[in-house]
């Protein structure tokens, strides 16, 4: 019988091992991150105090009078414990805890097996997202920029000391606050970004960072379009012929930058919310997200 409950620090090396044999890019790093931000949200469904399954449930606050976004990750399931209702069972907790916590919104990203599933539910589809992969050109292997850059645009590293300067930034162009999480993220030490300033702010920024078998990169996020391959430029430079993954909507803007700099589409998924169809921590400035398990 599946026993539910709050997933710990001690539950880790089990968790990644379960994220691992579901061919998975998590890195320690990753599930840290998770019980960071979002201790009260992460589930561990053991059977005989083995951690055979696990969700992730985090809540993102919303300025002013809206209510808080939450978002459903990590729904995994050992291989020897499938076909036994334990994935049903660890969702539906998470499920049951986002709407007595969150009071709004409810989002995942569902494969195609999965969306049927979730429809029952009450989930609806919202639009199509894409796991993009590639190897990065090196700089000289880049074309040279057709366009020159308004009101001296700068691309500046971004650092833990700074970070501040994305934060109210990304709050306005996705819609909620991951100020926690975005402060978690640039303060880990392997982990790399950039920002594109003029003399009016900030127009956008991305963030790099390890997996067990890929760089991610996400999210990105710009006020224009003109703006996203200046800042995988920078990325190109740090990173020249390494391969990486990105989480993308469908973008026009964005498929041809991902395009221009090596990338191809891997595989499609489907963003989906609960209890209305509703755009989900995503706007028009949002080409790439940070990934499928924080939304």
């Amino acid at each position: 019988m599946l026993e539910i409950r709050p997933l710990t620090a001690n539950d880790l090396d089990d968790a990644l091992a379960l994220s691992t044999q579901a061919g998975w890019n998590q890195l320690p790093a990753d599930w840290e991150r998770l019980l960071t931000c979002c201790p009260a949200g992460c589930f561990a469904g053991t059977v005989d105090d083995e951690l055979v399954a696990t969700t992730t449930v985090i809540t993102y606050g919303v300025d002013g009078n809206g209510a808080d976004v939450s978002w459903i990750g990590m729904v995994l399931v050992d291989e020897a414990h499938r076909g036994q209702g334990f994935g049903s069972r660890i969702f539906e907790h998470g499920l049951e805890y986002a709407r007595e916590n969150g009071g709004g919104l409810v989002g995942l990203d569902a494969t195609h097996l999965g969306e049927p599933i979730y429809r029952n539910y009450g989930f609806e589809r919202v639009e199509p997202v894409f796991r993009w992969q590639g190897t990065l050109p090196r700089p000289e292997d880049l074309a040279d920029e057709q366009e020159p850059r308004h009101d001296k645009e700068t691309i500046e590293r971004l650092t833990p000391p700074n970070v501040d300067a994305i934060l109210e930034f990304d709050r306005r162009h996705v819609g909620v606050d991951r100020s926690t999480l975005l402060e978690k993220l640039c303060a880990e030490s392997e982990v790399r970004g950039f920002y594109s300033r003029t003399s009016t702010g900030i127009k956008g920024y991305v963030i790099v960072r390890p997996g067990r078998t890929h760089w991610q990169i996400g999210p990105l996020v710009a006020a224009e379009p003109s703006v996203i391959d200046p800042l995988l430029r920078a990325v190109s430079a740090d990173f020249p012929g390494e391969t990486v993954i990105v989480d993308s909507p469908e973008r026009d803007a964005t498929t041809t930058s991902l395009e221009t700099f090596g990338l191809s589409r891997e595989r499609e998924l489907v963003r989906m919310t609960y209890p209305d169809r509703e755009p989900a921590l995503v706007s028009e400035s949002v080409h790439v997200f940070l990934d499928f398990a924080f939304g």
